[in-house]
């Protein structure tokens, strides 16, 4: 691999002081760690796919993941200013709420989410049967992605309740301080076969759908 033309010495690599010159050349180690990133890049690349803001504009429909790391960034900013506080004064926790009932409110508002996206779906297949696509599935409903935007910003409100609280349970309550980053670690890896298994289920229930 080209890659591996990068732990080559070459004259000027080696200093004096027989220190390599990490700028010119670089450990085999980490030619290695690179070579393990590239071949992940299909697996990342493999969710996008287009959707239509106008009828002749596209973007993937998986930036809009920006829209759940947005607004959870902001739900956690509120959430460590306002919610805190007023749930101290209820509770008298330091936290405001225990670290179950945190992830219990996300969890609800994750319903209101799936429904979002119950409606859009809605709304998306009645267009296509309006325009007389359902016959076509790879057909273009001419929908905006943006229709999107409301379900991702509640999972994002969610996640600032549910995710935050489930990692805060593992890392600070849970794992022993030698486990901390092997349980952080776990806890994404879980939502990563979360996502394969979504994948799949949608897979066959369009297989189904055909039939």
């Amino acid at each position: 691999m080209c890659l591996d033309r990068a732990a080559i010495v070459a004259p000027g690599d080696i200093s004096d002081s027989g220190q390599p010159n990490l700028w010119r050349v670089a450990t085999v180690h980490r030619v290695e760690e690179i070579k393990a990133l590239v071949r992940l890049l299909p697996i990342w690349r493999a969710p996008w796919s287009a959707g239509h803001i106008t009828k002749t504009l596209e973007i993937p429909p998986a930036t809009l993941s920006i829209v759940i790391f947005g607004t959870t960034l902001v739900s956690i900013i509120l959430y460590d200013r306002a919610f805190v506080p007023l749930a101290r004064r209820v509770t008298g926790r330091p936290s405001g709420v225990t670290y179950f009932q945190r992830m219990g409110i996300g969890f609800a508002i994750a319903i209101f989410g799936v429904a979002s996206a119950a409606l859009v779906e809605t709304r998306r297949c009645d267009t296509a049967i309006r325009h007389g696509l359902v016959d076509s599935p790879k057909a273009v409903v001419p929908l905006s992605v943006f229709w999107l935007v409301p379900q991702y910003a509640i999972h994002g409100i969610a996640d600032a309740f549910a995710s935050v609280g489930h990692m805060e349970f593992l890392s600070y309550d849970q794992a022993p301080e030698s486990m901390r980053s092997t349980a952080v670690t776990l806890f994404w890896l879980c939502g990563s076969f979360g996502s394969y298994l979504s994948t799949v289920l949608v897979t066959v229930v369009q297989a189904l759908g055909k039939h």
